[in-house]
């Protein structure tokens, strides 16, 4: 794993906690088709709309970290977009959307090839501790659960190209995970309580437990579950 950012970040119960604003990556990229992510979130010191996360992106290179870190979005330094798959981002204790990002234009209303803006769907957290599981099937859909419940009601409905830009990227690149802290943008926000960046700081979550079923396409072979 790499710390991308953040001074109070460890490494602990095959995951991570992070205190205050920081990120962390995996250097290994997986095809994930066919296959999954999961682990277990604990949100239970997260202040108010503060982001905690977990995502993934796809590097054209083997991720080195911050410096070769892409998502979605457009990059002020110029940098190319990439495939970003947002398993899970909370805001605070009270809810969360899952959002596929895979065609690197502008946003618009109901673009089922899935832009900057997204496919996304939300729902209310199930408690301040739960497990989340990514499934990424052949035909390149993500289904996400929480404790065993689908969060699969996205709005707009992924289109097949959308599904193809996933199938393509995961053969050719593969995804590395991305997890971060931050304040600036949270999730259902019109029916959570309000925060602010002061309470960043003190802000903290863990994720442990993480489990992977996939193809190592670019870095090293992780550590395989006894």
């Amino acid at each position: 794993m790499n710390i991308e950012g953040g001074k109070n970040v460890q490494f602990h119960q095959n995951g991570w906690s992070i205190l205050g604003g920081g990120r962390v990556s995996s250097k290994t990229a997986w095809n994930l088709l066919g296959g999954y992510m999961q682990f277990d979130l604990n949100v239970a010191k997260v202040a108010n709309e503060v982001n905690t996360n977990f995502y993934t992106s796809s590097p054209a290179q083997q991720n080195c970290g911050a410096d070769c870190y892409c998502d979605i979005q457009k990059s002020k330094s110029g940098k190319p977009s990439c495939m970003e798959m947002d398993i899970i981002e909370n805001n605070g204790k009270c809810g969360m959307a899952t959002t596929i990002h895979t065609y690197a234009t502008d946003g618009r209303p109901n673009n089922g090839n899935c832009d900057r803006w997204g496919c996304g769907s939300d729902t209310k957290l199930p408690s301040s501790s739960f497990t989340v599981k990514a499934s990424f099937a052949t035909d390149g859909s993500l289904a996400v659960t929480l404790n065993g419940t689908p969060n699969t009601h996205y709005a707009p409905s992924p289109s097949s190209a959308s599904n193809q830009v996933v199938i393509k990227t995961m053969q050719s690149i593969g995804a590395v995970i991305e997890s971060s802290q931050w304040f600036g943008w949270a999730p259902m926000e019109s029916s959570c309580p309000s925060g602010s960046a002061d309470g960043l700081a003190n802000s903290y979550f863990e994720v442990s437990n993480v489990k992977v079923m996939g193809k190592v396409v670019q870095g090293p072979t992780p550590t395989k579950c006894s």
